[in-house]
């Protein structure tokens, strides 16, 4: 099933999306909820971010290509990114002024569907509601420079998830590619994560309780690229379609 968020005369709605069609739900995917009779073509909405998180997770350092030749990790290493930071798909994202070098970041994001606490990793991915694309931003200079990451990958914009949310999907072995106006520019597969994506919701939960809502980017590869004014950045992964945003200054 693919849950969506989308706004139709003015009004944000959460749907399902069959084909070409979206149904529209009286609530969020996480909660109860029974589909309200209306539809809507999706060529007719304007699709929002699909879920409105709690708390916004991120894994650093999650793949070996992206270490920059130091070690890896020896445990998961989750950040959090303000919730004001989420924007949706064919949104915006603003760079700054004073930001200096703002990258881009490809990356699966999971959602969860219920509440989760000192969860084992193999139990981990039945707390999940389902699954999506994300784009962590990230300010260089000020990820450098500050002591805490708060702006540097929470700036507004700097979390666009989307398009849908796949309930049906295994995580494992799909690739993810990035481009850049057409321009390849990432290109990984998500077993080449170091941690996966039960140890890394396990890992959270062992101190944090994840609420139903809440979402974990789990982690970019490689050498990311700089973003300017006027750039289109698209992010496609199997079976979760393709992310698009705009870039503006």
């Amino acid at each position: 099933m693919k849950f969506v968020r989308y706004s139709a005369g003015g009004h944000a709605s959460y749907g399902i999306l069959d084909g070409d069609t979206v149904h529209e739900i009286s609530g969020p995917p996480t909660g109860r909820y029974t589909e309200t009779g209306a539809s809507a073509p999706l060529s007719s909405v304007q699709l929002l971010a699909p879920i409105i998180p709690g708390d916004v997770y991120a894994m650093a350092v999650n793949f070996k290509s992206h270490t920059g030749g130091a070690p890896a990790p020896t445990q998961p290493e989750p950040f959090l990114k303000p919730a004001s930071s989420i924007c949706g798909p064919d949104s915006t994202i603003t760079l700054p002024g004073n930001a200096g070098k703002v990258d881009e970041e490809g990356e699966m994001v999971v959602v969860i569907g219920r509440r989760m606490r000192n969860v084992s990793a193999e139990d981990a991915l039945s707390y999940v509601l389902g699954y999506t694309i994300g784009h962590d931003i990230s300010a260089r200079e000020w990820q450098a420079g500050d002591t805490s990451w708060w702006r540097a990958k929470g700036a507004d914009s700097f979390s666009p998830i989307g398009p849908f949310i796949e309930t049906d999907y295994d995580p494992h072995k799909k690739n993810i590619v990035v481009t850049i106006d057409g321009e390849e520019v990432q290109n990984c597969n998500t077993d080449e994560m170091i941690f996966n994506t039960q140890e890394c919701l396990s890992f959270i939960s062992q101190t944090n309780t994840l609420e139903p809502g809440d979402i974990v980017f789990t982690g970019t590869s490689g050498v990311t690229s700089r973003l300017r004014a006027g750039d289109n950045l698209v992010t496609t992964i199997e079976g979760l379609g393709e992310l698009r945003n705009t870039v503006s200054d």
